[in-house]
């Protein structure tokens, strides 16, 4: 019985860690997707601020 239980707690571990590293990569990836959606609607609101200000004139 105390083997079956060494065995069952490696499963277990081994369970865990798979799951905590694959966590780990789902919230990097989330992090490196908001970053990137962020980026663009900067880029976008900051495009449109440059086009509604002098830089129209001049063009």
């Amino acid at each position: 019985m105390g083997g079956r239980g060494v065995q069952q707690q490696r499963v277990v571990v081994r369970l865990v860690l798979v799951l905590v590293l694959w966590f780990l990569l789902v919230l990097r990836g989330w992090l490196v997707v908001r970053r990137r959606v962020v980026l663009r609607w900067r880029g976008r609101l900051r495009r449109r601020q440059l086009s509604r200000g002098p830089g129209r004139k001049g063009g």
